[in-house]
């Protein structure tokens, strides 16, 4: 029995031996360099990035929506717009009365003047000529006429364009721009839009029949 004992240990030594020699010989070929195409993106240790990686700012939204307010109106009579913000108030809600001046369209008023100058010394050599041809006029200091010369306000058509022509005649340029009447309007501004719902907004209008409720940008918003 002792000879097959050494004869697997003899065989299990020469595999081992030759296990070995094989392992030696198959030793792998060094790996070459892949190429890659420059328009290909190449991976970067977070190590070797350095500062260059940081993470990137958040973008502004673009499309930001502005703040909105209810507003209540239109009142022509202050007062009115005052009883309102005062039931705002009661209910510890922020509010404001916004005034707007809405044209009808209709004119109210005609300005005869002489176009804006140059400079101001222009103005004034203007202004000399119109008073020595007995001319009421002075020169306009704001606004977008600025440094011309008003000739006076008229109601009446016919008045003005007629001092337009006269003024013409001494080769003096004039003229006439219609004013149109404004009608004035008081809205509420209230900012608490989220508590302002359907019967929120019946109680504070109470009995203002002739007024609406709008969602508009706030005329205070930041």
């Amino acid at each position: 029995m002792r000879w097959i004992f050494f004869t697997l240990v003899f065989g299990n030594l020469l595999l081992l031996a030759t296990f070995w020699q094989k392992q030696g010989e198959a030793a792998p070929a060094p790996l070459r360099a892949l190429e890659i195409p420059g328009s290909v993106k190449t991976l970067q240790l977070v190590s070797e990035a350095g500062d260059s990686l940081q993470p990137a700012a958040p973008r502004k939204v673009a499309d930001q929506r502005e703040a909105l307010c209810y507003v209540a109106g239109p009142y022509a009579d202050e007062l009115d717009a005052r009883h309102l913000l005062a039931r705002v108030s009661a209910l510890s809600l922020h509010g404001r009365i916004n005034t707007v001046d809405i044209e009808s369209g209709e004119p109210s008023e005609y300005w005869v003047h002489v176009p804006p100058r140059a400079t101001r010394e222009e103005a004034l050599r203007t202004l000399k000529e119109l008073q020595k041809r007995k001319f009421d006029s002075y020169i306009i200091t704001q606004g977008d006429l600025a440094e011309g010369v008003s000739l006076g306000l008229f109601r009446n058509k016919e008045s003005a364009y007629g001092l337009q022509k006269a003024v013409e005649e001494f080769d003096i340029p004039v003229e006439v721009l219609v004013v149109n009447k404004s009608v004035r309007e008081y809205w509420v501004e209230v900012i608490e839009v989220s508590q302002l719902n359907e019967r929120m907004r019946e109680r504070i209008q109470a009995g203002d029949k002739e007024i609406s409720w709008a969602l508009v940008e706030c005329s205070n918003a930041g």
